[in-house]
């Protein structure tokens, strides 16, 4: 499943004004032990006017204290990148292994350092590659992978002068890159089980792609036939905060619910893309999740068992705000 190693970059970053590129390195890590979630980026953007950044962002979700979302834009000349792959720019560094930041910002003081195994699994909305081709260039759907879907996390996280250290701590590390976005997706990742288990799904305009790991094997619900056709992974309902998926191939069936509780949980964003509209993404990185699976026995089928989890990640996107205004997303130059 993997290409290199899913991060390298798409575009040459010398891009003179006015072409368009979107390149994103995302990241999420739930503590194991508290009701504690850490969204960070990495983001390189130009777009048809002209305007260019590199951009870090930091967002935190907890029970204990208040949450937040912060980000700042640096010169698009600062980021550096190297191979083996590496970025660059401002007090961020992000490898396949590790990743460092901070930000001083007036919603918070916040700096991170991680470190953790490279993933063997790369995890794509569409296992061909040609047709990942034609649907960036017919369809705009830009490129994704899941480069480290899984992986256990040590390190740091300092937010106002508050220490927080995690240890194996259930991660997350992907790859999105388009000269043009999606008009809006959701998007749903979880590792945090009490079982050796990783569910993902990505939904653009209606087309659903699973991927769902279980004790070392891998069943990817990512052809042709389960995203599109009669046999296609099933949406029974999908609206920000509640999310249902039926998937069934590859030796597996899939029941997944998603609900997000608590709306003071929302992690509001504003991205700008390569031609300079916004999408609006509301993300909750403690969001409840649901695998209800059966895996093929023989001739038969092994009976329900179900997976839960309070620590999913999950979010929803579009060309206007999922959820609340639009003055409530972060960072209002882009709204």
């Amino acid at each position: 499943m993997r290409h290199g190693t899913g991060n390298e970059p798409h575009f040459d970053w010398a891009l003179d004004e006015g072409d368009r590129g979107r390149e994103v390195w995302y990241s999420l890590v739930t503590h194991p032990e508290r009701r504690l979630a850490f969204w960070y980026r990495y983001t390189l953007l130009s777009t048809d006017s002209g305007h260019q950044e590199a951009r870090l962002w930091a967002g935190l979700t907890r029970d204990d204290g208040d949450d937040f979302l912060t980000t700042r834009r640096y010169p698009l000349a600062d980021a550096v990148l190297d191979e083996p792959f590496a970025l660059s720019f401002g007090d961020a560094r992000l490898t396949d292994e590790s990743a460092r930041g901070a930000l001083e910002t007036d919603v918070a003081d916040v700096s991170w350092s991680f470190e953790y195994d490279n993933d063997d699994v790369t995890f794509t909305p569409l296992r061909s590659e040609k047709l990942t081709d034609l649907a960036e260039r017919f369809l705009g759907s830009g490129r994704h992978w899941s480069a480290n879907q899984s992986v256990a996390m040590d390190g740091t996280l300092e937010v106002d002068g508050t220490m927080y250290g995690f240890d194996e701590a259930p991660g997350h590390q992907g790859h999105t890159v388009g000269e043009t976005s999606p008009d809006g997706w959701s998007w749903l990742h979880s590792n945090s089980f009490d079982e050796d288990a990783v569910i993902e799904i990505l939904n653009v305009e209606g087309k659903t792609s699973v991927c769902f790991r279980l004790d070392g094997d891998v069943y990817t619900l990512n052809r042709l036939k389960d995203v599109v056709g009669p046999l296609a992974n099933e949406t029974i309902e999908n609206q920000p905060g509640s999310w249902r998926v039926r998937a069934k191939g590859e030796g597996v069936r899939l029941d997944i619910r998603v609900s997000v509780e608590d709306d003071g949980k929302w992690r509001k964003a504003a991205y700008l893309t390569p031609d300079d509209t916004s999408r609006y993404v509301a993300h909750s990185s403690l969001s409840n999740v649901e695998v209800v699976y059966r895996l093929r026995d023989g001739d038969g089928w092994t009976d329900r068992r179900t997976l839960e989890s309070d620590a999913g990640r999950s979010e929803w996107a579009g060309k206007t705000p999922p959820v609340g205004e639009a003055e409530e997303y972060t960072p209002q130059e882009f709204a």
